[in-house]
């Protein structure tokens, strides 16, 4: 059972390095085209117009959950620890651009053979926000994730657990919401089996 605003909130603070860089290389090459879900024990298959949109709902709460996140940090200027990761052209010039403290750096490998980066870092909430209120679709896509679109926020003592709850519940509500929508007014939506790893709706 995938409850994605349970998992937002600790996902986006601790990324698994090994995880990250093997779902971003498996969805690059093997992408899924459908997705199954299970709204009030019935359960869908999205295919076409429906997988899009959901594909677009999750790039849109991934984006959302750092803006939820970043309402919660005061001041302005605090210095907030992100982790991302990219080809190490890209993670150079992202570090030169804003000007990070970069505390962490694992080398990796993409496929078939480019060098790439894992980092932990420092930035202030005002450039965070700036780096946030511009992301699109294709910055979060994990078929096109840029570096931007790749950042998370590591927990930190501005967000408390309280918060982090509260996030988790508005992101659940906000997927729910949206995968209902989906449902109702999308073609490509069939009736499916119900089985483990799809979303649950609440």
């Amino acid at each position: 059972m995938v409850n994605y605003g349970t998992l937002a909130v600790p996902a986006i603070g601790i990324l698994i390095i090994g995880g990250v860089i093997s779902f971003l290389l498996a969805y690059s090459f093997y992408p899924e085209k459908h997705e199954n879900v299970n709204i009030d024990g019935k359960c869908y298959e999205l295919l076409n117009e429906a997988h899009q949109k959901f594909v677009n709902l999750a790039a849109l709460s991934t984006i959302e959950t750092l803006k939820l996140q970043l309402s919660k940090v005061e001041p302005i200027d605090a210095s907030i620890p992100i982790i991302f990761t990219g080809r190490n052209t890209d993670v150079d010039y992202f570090d030169i651009k804003y000007q990070l403290m970069v505390t962490s750096k694992q080398n990796v490998k993409y496929y078939p053979n480019i060098d790439a980066s894992v980092v932990t870092a420092n930035i202030p909430k005002y450039k965070l926000e700036s780096i946030v209120n511009n992301l699109t679709f294709y910055d979060v896509y994990p078929s096109s994730k840029t570096v931007v679109g790749s950042i998370g926020i590591e927990p930190n003592p501005y967000i408390t657990s309280e918060e982090g709850n509260d996030i988790a519940v508005k992101l659940n509500n906000f997927m729910d919401n949206g995968i209902r929508e989906i449902i109702a007014t999308s073609n490509g939506v069939k009736s499916a089996e119900c089985r483990n790893n799809m979303y649950v709706g609440q």
